[in-house]
């Protein structure tokens, strides 16, 4: 992702950090040094903002070893202001993967908060009453750094647990319902669920006065819908064929024409880019809206082949549509024909799949 700086690399999977992410520490900064400025307090701060992001990690981790195990890589490991991101390959579709691969994350969390409670009993002999709520109180004195880190890594576990898409608690239940529905079918009642859960978010913030809730419910709402659009998009760049998303060909431009003559003929059209044949059913390569309607006046009669970009790329027509979209994007191409090894079939133009992605 632009913006970011690479920290390391653990185990193949790159970790990164957005340059956002130094914004967050500027304002913990600008929070806890205003009145009487203490650096200490100021550097302790930090240590317990970074060391909690630290867990952030270890959590996308345990996701990117999950899905290792069924056979997925993770592009990489990024951190933003607002929590981690692990960029799998994709998310694995067996029965059952993807509910290992989502809870992997918030077991991290659980083992962290279990590690920090044997190690208080295994070396100081002390029993933390974690299920006490007495202990969860700020003004007891006990505010040490290991229960801060207890205490955000259950929060992160248990809110991440939560039924609802972007969290791994959405991606769960709909992994349980693809057990016995479809998924797309499963997608859908899993983001209605999580809609449902950002409304009742929603309205207890505005109830109790709470905006980051209010906003939490907010984005939880419309991540829920969008994990259900992408799905239905990544459906149709699966089902459907090269030759179902063509237009058909057009034998409007042809070697040895002025520019003025092509200009004349691309005018009504919208497409940003033009094959240019050198006989019906021969092409030649393809040329771009802006070369034609950006010239010079004085060398419009100036004929269009010096600017042709030759041998336009054909596919097979089985190719799916989200195969052309994937060599569109590889070879940043504004178009590719249709061939069946015989005919050009027709063409699929980049706005066109654009726009299904």
């Amino acid at each position: 992702m632009k913006g970011s700086l690479h920290l390391t690399t653990v185990s193949g999977i790159p970790v990164k950090i957005h340059w956002t992410f130094g914004l967050l520490l500027l304002w913990v900064v600008y929070e806890t040094g205003k009145g009487k400025f203490d650096p200490w307090f100021v550097l302790i701060s930090l240590g317990i903002v970074l060391s909690v992001f630290f867990c952030v990690i270890l959590h996308e981790f345990g996701h990117s070893f999950a899905a290792r195990k069924f056979g997925v890589q993770t592009h990489d490991i990024l951190m933003t202001p607002i929590g981690g991101i692990a960029r799998l390959e994709r998310m694995p579709e067996g029965r059952g993967q993807e509910f290992w691969v989502a809870i992997a994350g918030p077991i991290v969390n659980f083992v962290i908060v279990g590690l920090i409670w044997f190690g208080y009993f295994a070396f100081d002999g002390v029993v933390l009453p974690i299920f006490s709520l007495d202990f969860w109180e700020m003004n007891n004195g006990a505010t040490s750094y290991f229960r801060i880190l207890m205490m955000a890594n259950g929060y992160l576990g248990i809110f991440n647990l939560l039924p609802a898409f972007p969290m791994d608690g959405g991606r769960m239940l709909r992994s349980l319902l693809s057990l016995r529905i479809d998924r797309q079918k499963a997608t859908q009642i899993a983001s209605y669920v999580g809609q449902g859960i950002a409304l009742l978010m929603f309205g207890y913030g505005l109830y109790q006065g709470h905006p980051t809730m209010t906003l939490i419910g907010v984005f939880i709402f419309f991540a829920a819908r969008q994990e259900f659009q992408a799905l239905v998009r990544q459906n149709k760049l699966t089902t459907l064929k090269a030759t179902d998303i063509m237009d058909p060909i057009r034998h409007d431009l042809f070697i040895g024409m002025t520019r003025h003559e092509a200009k004349e003929i691309v005018s009504e059209r919208k497409e940003s880019s033009f094959v240019v044949w050198s006989g019906p059913g021969i092409p030649a390569g393809y040329i771009m809206r802006d070369r034609l309607m950006h010239l010079d006046l004085l060398e419009e009669s100036n004929l269009i082949d010096a600017w042709i970009i030759p041998a336009p790329i054909a596919v097979p027509p089985d190719f799916s549509a989200g195969q052309v979209y994937a060599v569109m994007q590889q070879y940043k191409l504004p178009l590719v024909l249709i061939y069946d090894r015989v005919h050009y079939l027709g063409i699929v133009i980049w706005e066109k799949v654009a726009k299904m992605v």
